[in-house]
């Protein structure tokens, strides 16, 4: 199997439709079909699932269409790096947890774009657990990272920014109107936690009891979702701040933590692996930005 056949594989996932990615594709449908009965043969499990309305992908056809990707953006990288070995172009992958630090990193992006306008940038919003597997992988430059990072695996920059911790409800309930909320306010209710053992850690720790004592309806690794499932009162959501604005249209309040419960955020970057020039150009950046912003708060 090559890459042709997985970016092949790629564009039909994304059709849904066999027929269609053909056309797209600008070959015959029966070769397609042929090719994809050959990764099946080769790969010894069956990737899709032909129906009347298109196709879907079976379990396995899901883990290669994300291997697929990865390895897709992994060779458009080495391709560019390797055309401008010396040159600070081309593409800075940066993959993010959900936090407003990232203001800061966007901030940088722009001042970059004035010294090298070659210079892209490709942002994904991740889990701050797919933020670390990516980075050891080779697959992003660089990870925006809630809490501390390992440090015998990645460097590490603090951002400025302090993510508080609170609870996302429902505008009308009767939290929405408090100033702060403690542990009892929340201890009976139904809670919606992200995902993250460690974050559920901290959270277990604040209010002073294990996770089976509390009532946990769901967990979430990304807010936005979670923010959908308060909306239909499923529970309260524990979050950081500034990710989803409160605002009458989402009918949504933000509620913070008392006693105060915070996170740092980090810049994080492999030791592994090097850096092309355009990364080292941005990270050059960043550092001279965050220097200027450290040299600002003491004035």
């Amino acid at each position: 199997m090559d890459i042709r056949e997985l970016r092949t594989f790629i564009a039909i996932a994304q059709a849904g439709n066999i027929t269609r990615a053909a056309e797209e594709l600008h070959i015959s449908q029966p070769a397609l079909s042929r090719q994809i009965i050959k990764m099946e043969n080769e790969l010894g499990c069956k990737l899709l699932e032909r129906g009347g309305h298109g196709i879907s992908l079976t379990n396995a056809g899901h883990l290669l269409l994300n291997r697929a990707r990865e390895l897709s953006d992994l060779l458009d990288k080495t391709e560019t790096e390797l055309k401008t070995p010396d040159v600070a172009s081309g593409e800075v992958s940066i993959a993010c947890s959900e936090t407003r630090a990232t203001l800061a990193i966007a901030h940088v992006a722009k001042r970059l774009e004035l010294t090298h306008p070659d210079i892209r940038f490709k942002f994904r919003s991740e889990s701050s657990d797919d933020v670390t597997e990516h980075l050891s992988r080779g697959i992003v430059d660089f990870g925006i990272a809630v809490g501390p990072a390992r440090t015998d695996d990645y460097h590490a920059i603090k951002l400025p920014d302090t993510d508080r911790w609170g609870a996302l409800v429902p505008a009308d309930d009767d939290l929405a109107a408090a100033a702060s909320l403690g542990p009892q306010d929340l201890i009976d209710r139904p809670l919606i936690m992200p995902e993250k053992i460690l974050a559920q850690q901290r959270i277990c720790d604040w209010m002073g009891c294990d996770l089976t004592r509390l009532d946990v309806r769901a967990t979430y690794n990304l807010l936005y979702t979670a923010s959908l499932l308060v909306r239909a009162h499923v529970g309260a959501a524990l979050c950081l701040d500034g990710i989803v604005a409160p605002s009458p249209e989402n009918s949504l309040a933000f509620i913070p933590l008392a006693p105060s419960l915070t996170s740092h955020v980090e810049l994080i970057w492999s030791r592994s692996h090097r850096l092309s020039p355009a990364g080292q150009a941005f990270l050059d950046a960043a550092a001279a930005y965050l220097d200027e912003d450290r040299e600002q708060a003491l004035q």
